[in-house]
């Protein structure tokens, strides 16, 4: 949809060469709002930052935006005023009765595409949608599809100079509003799919830690360092999320391996190694498989790779591997090295560190490692 859109919004620019200055800016506005929704997945603040930059653009001085929430509910999202106050004295809106007239506006049986709210709606509906008496108002049901999104309130203030929206901007505020819907179903569809996606982790980090109570303790110390060096690197919100996700499960694939291999006391044997290097790509395979959790597949199943090719599975080097992946790397060795392993002897902070050091460059990516020690003062605490 977002594609279409904009293909059309680029036509309407090459071909108004010839209009009014103040025609091609607000279609010049509209390629930017399409660019602009795209980057924004907080639903919240895309709701408030649509309603202001749509008013800038269509150069009204009221735009709302009402959106019926996972329970059903309708209350407002945003609202921007050009003039000051934007409710009807001030209040807050009567939830009932917004619900009411959202549900009218969006009745699956109206295809309405607009209402003018002088001549559609009561002035009880106005009211409920907080439109001032004297104003001039347009009220866009936005749907996607057959779902009801919301409502979008574009208001004016009434002169005789100065109409809402002329009739050669119809075409042009369907389209916002055909955008402003599609944002922010994609938004509501995230926070599902993130809602969902804590819970599976949270769910495979308790079968995990039943397995091996020791990983469970292990990948947690290992999160808490990986978001740390996700700041130091400029990872946005989601990506430290997902690194933090990866971290809790990177090794969600030992759950695969038999007690005999993964509670061993001693050494494994080249055998029982092989076998266990097997748990990145069964990790991966796992979460893989898992609505919300594909990206962090790619994580898990790099996390032993190294910078010169000698790592598993897939014997990537340098820049081949992700920089998250990268990261769990740096991340999962000290915590081995720090915490200990049955078969291997619990190791002081500094010495970890300078095993680390040691590696840089050949198992380990030396940038990551020199932001890692960097984490720590001088005692070995996070600074």
């Amino acid at each position: 949809m977002a594609q279409t859109i904009d293909g059309i919004t680029r036509y309407y620019i090459q071909n108004q060469t010839g209009a009014p200055a103040n025609v091609q800016e607000k279609w010049h506005g509209l390629s930017d709002l399409s660019h602009y929704l795209g980057d924004l997945d907080d639903l919240e603040e895309l709701a408030q930052r649509a309603s202001r930059h749509i008013a800038e653009i269509l150069k009204v001085d009221l735009c709302q935006v009402i959106l019926v929430d996972l329970n059903g509910h309708y209350r407002c999202s945003a609202s921007y005023s050009r003039l000051g106050p934007v409710l009807e004295n001030d209040s807050p809106l009567d939830p009932v009765a917004v619900e009411r007239v959202c549900q009218k506006l969006l009745d699956p049986e109206n295809n309405a595409r607009l209402f003018l709210g002088q001549e559609h709606l009561s002035e009880l509906e106005r009211n409920s949608l907080g439109i001032k008496k004297e104003d001039i108002s347009w009220v866009i049901p936005m749907r996607v599809e057959t779902s009801g999104i919301g409502v979008l309130i574009l208001g004016q203030v009434y002169t005789s100079e100065n109409l809402i929206l002329m009739p050669d901007s119809y075409y042009l505020v369907d389209l916002i509003a055909d955008q402003l819907a599609n944002a922010i179903y994609r938004a509501q569809w995230n926070d599902r799919m993130e809602s969902l996606s804590i819970e599976t982790v949270l769910v495979l980090s308790k079968t995990l830690e039943t397995r091996d109570l020791h990983s469970a303790s292990h990948s947690k110390h290992m999160a808490a360092l990986s978001e740390q060096l996700a700041e130091r690197f400029g990872f946005s919100v989601r990506d430290t999320r997902e690194l933090c996700w990866a971290a809790l499960l990177h090794d969600i694939g030992k759950i695969g391996v038999k007690d005999t291999i993964l509670k061993k006391k001693g050494p494994l044997t080249q055998k029982e190694w092989a076998v266990m290097k097997t748990h990145p790509e069964i990790g991966a395979q796992i979460v893989s498989g898992v609505p919300g959790l594909e990206r962090i597949a790619p994580l898990i199943s790099a996390h032993h790779e190294r910078m010169d090719g000698q790592g598993y599975p897939l014997g990537l080097r340098g820049d081949e591997i992700p920089l998250g992946a990268r990261i769990l790397a740096v991340t999962d060795a000290y915590t081995t090295m720090t915490d200990g392993r049955p078969y291997q002897k619990r190791r002081a902070h500094a010495e970890a560190l300078q095993e680390l050091i040691n590696n840089s460059g050949s198992a380990y990516d030396p940038e990551v490692v020199k932001s890692f020690i960097n984490l720590f003062d001088g005692k070995g605490n996070p600074n």
